[in-house]
């Protein structure tokens, strides 16, 4: 391993004596990991800050259009569509991979 390589020879040249450049090299992984880690974690705490603002201005327009009487609900068509999307997720096998449902 080329980043193990090297580390030995800083090691080495610093002068570094008793410490075991596998430990050096586990906790130099473990550093950049949890690093990307924390990167990747903000950056779905942002977008599903927006995702979730998104849907409530959405769901907002929606029920505000829907008072004034632009636009109505057929709650009859709405229960066939999510009856429709059901049986789809059961098709396909996904509730498999999902262990608490």
């Amino acid at each position: 391993m080329i980043l193990r390589d090297l580390l030995e020879h800083g090691v080495r040249a610093i002068g570094i004596q008793g410490v075991s450049t596998v430990v050096l090299v586990g906790l130099l992984s473990v550093a950049l990991y949890v690093h990307k880690l924390s990167t990747v974690g903000g950056l779905v705490v942002t977008t599903g800050g927006t995702v979730a603002h998104d849907l409530k201005v959405i769901a907002l327009v929606l029920a505000l259009l829907l008072v004034a009487g632009v636009i109505s609900a057929d709650v009859g068509r709405a229960q066939e569509i999510a009856q429709l999307a059901w049986d789809q997720v059961r098709t396909f096998g996904f509730l498999e991979e999902i262990p608490y449902l």
